[in-house]
């Protein structure tokens, strides 16, 4: 039975088992189990091993998770992405090595607060480096909805920490080989701190009964268009290529037919690519009709997808009439998202495509234009956005209006505070790996400030979510006939503690996670001066 427990207990297994459950609960699989093993596994590791042997194998399990994490999820050519993982993995193995270095475990239990300090300030300043979150680990939690409530006060910064505390709690349980005598006062502690934001949690999500008065009907629509990239390709090489429905930015078919894009960007209107054109016009029909359908049956704001609406910059005034003359007649909002190609030769001082949304009211009037804001690194251009969120103001509360990846940004979401949004519209486009974890990451914007989220999105699913990260209503791209999303959406925001005292826990994180390194260089320091003094002494005598 000893033998057993050694080999169950080894460094080097613990440290694998870490590797899976990390790779588990990544944007590819979602298991929302995966961190809270995860975290307590690696941090055993790098407790139990010599520093060194920390450091260098705890790095490359990190990286190994990472690898398998975010292949086919990340859009990046392979040998950058190595390269990003590996700075990545450099910065995620330092929570353990701070944790190692200030002796965490030598403090007993106040000694747990420690690690989930350190984690939260590398996610935080993760955030001022690369502004967005999508490697937090707070994002995989979102079949645990009532856990996920603790957003409103903290942000998602409150999940990392229960999170990665949770993995510094059992690490220190272990080390007390779990004797109830030792461990009582601050299981007790930890227990009623971990129970009462479960019932905090379960009392937000059970505010769902909403009237009608206090709801409006919004749809959303999408649909499938690699019908235009597949009549481009079979215009230019004379040859059918088929896209897969489920194809990711690194699918060979779909790079492959991209290479048909260039002389499409450069002459649209070339001779060869009339049939294109004829395509594209009836994509764009496709949209106008869905749109008159859904509002003829009572919606009263329509959005589009991310750039669905694609179309060449000469044609937009005509577009936009277009949508003028509908929203009019139909007296609906209508979010027409764009994607607008300039074409011309392609260089990287000219912007080859406007990822924007017209909004057109029922009046009949384009009220505002958007431009992302935050364009996908190494897939997109800048757009030359303001990153200003627009706020538009409508019988059914303040709407605002961004695409995608802008979701990403906690930062930049806490303008619609300031806005006083109450729907955030979030058109967006995305692929089966990261399918439905994106999604549920923009539901986080919508507890944290108190927003519902309405999310129509090409190639996933798409969702619609109440101020508390309730699901009003959801559309399976890859099983849905009409890929439409139709919810009724609360037409009120509300406020939250998050709104009042921001990033308070980053913060306290911070400052703790810098006290204890300061009072570890002085012990270091004073431990060096004491031997300095009886080397000394001994000299002397």
């Amino acid at each position: 039975m000893k033998t057993l427990s050694r080999y169950l207990s080894n460094p080097y297994l613990i440290l694998f088992l870490g590797i899976i459950c990390m790779s588990l609960g990544s944007a590819k699989w979602t298991i929302s189990i995966g961190p809270w093993l995860g975290l307590s596994f690696f941090l055993y590791f790098t407790r139990k091993v010599k520093l060194w042997k920390s450091f260098l194998f705890g790095l490359c399990g990190i990286f190994m998770a990472n690898l398998i994490a975010v292949y086919d999820v990340f859009p990046a050519p392979f040998p950058i992405l190595i390269m990003i993982l590996l700075i990545g993995s450099l910065k995620s193995i330092l929570p353990y090595f701070i944790d190692r270095i200030t002796k965490a475990s030598n403090y007993g239990f106040m000694g747990t607060l420690i690690f989930p300090a350190a984690f939260v300030s590398l996610e935080y300043f993760n955030t001022l480096d690369s502004g967005d979150v999508w490697s937090s680990i707070a994002n995989t939690q979102y079949h645990f909805k009532a856990f996920q409530q603790i957003a409103s006060v903290f942000g998602i910064w409150g999940i990392t920490f229960l999170i990665a505390w949770f993995a510094s709690l059992i690490n220190w349980m272990a080390s007390l080989q779990w004797k109830w005598k030792a461990l009582k006062s601050g299981t007790i502690i930890a227990g009623s701190i971990y129970l009462i934001i479960i019932v905090f949690g379960i009392a937000r999500i059970s505010k769902t009964d909403y009237t009608d008065s206090e709801t409006v009907k919004i749809a959303g629509i999408t649909m499938n268009n690699s019908n235009l990239l597949e009549s481009i390709y079979q215009d230019e090489f004379g040859k059918s290529l088929e896209i897969p429905l489920e194809a990711s930015q690194t699918d060979p078919k779909l790079q492959e037919a991209n290479k048909a894009m260039v002389p499409f960007i450069e002459n649209p209107f070339d001779k060869k690519f009339e049939k294109s054109l004829i395509v594209m016009n009836a994509n764009l029909d496709h949209l106008f009709q869905k749109t008159a359908e859904i509002a003829e049956d009572g919606a009263k704001i329509v959005v589009w997808s991310e750039a669905i609406g694609f179309i060449i910059n000469s044609q937009e005034d005509s577009v936009v009439e277009r949508a003028k003359t509908l929203a009019r007649d139909k007296g609906i909002y209508l979010f027409m998202s764009l994607g607008v190609l300039n074409p011309g030769p392609i260089n990287s001082n000219r912007l080859l495509l406007v990822n924007k949304i017209i909004t057109v009211s029922p009046k009949g009037d384009a009220i505002n234009e958007y431009l992302k804001s935050n364009p996908v690194p190494f897939v997109e251009q800048e757009y030359g956005s303001d990153d200003i969120i627009p706020v538009i103001e409508s019988p059914y509360g303040n709407l605002s209006p961004i695409i995608c990846y802008d979701a990403d940004f906690p930062h930049f979401l806490k303008q619609t505070v300031k806005n006083k949004t109450d729907i955030l519209m979030v058109p967006s486009g995305d692929w089966q790996a990261i399918d439905p974890y994106h999604g549920y990451m923009a539901s986080l914007r919508g507890i944290e400030n108190g927003i519902s989220v309405f999310r129509p999105v090409s190639r996933a699913v798409s969702i619609a979510t109440d101020p508390y990260g309730n699901l009003l209503g959801s559309t399976d791209f890859y099983t849905s006939k009409d890929k439409i999303l139709v919810a009724r959406v609360p037409i009120q925001g509300i406020k939250t503690i998050y709104n009042h005292i921001g990033d308070l826990l980053p913060y306290l994180s911070i400052l703790l996670t810098f006290f204890m390194l300061l009072q570890r260089l002085y012990g270091v320091f004073r431990k060096k001066k004491t031997l300095h003094n009886a080397n000394t002494s001994i000299l002397e005598y």
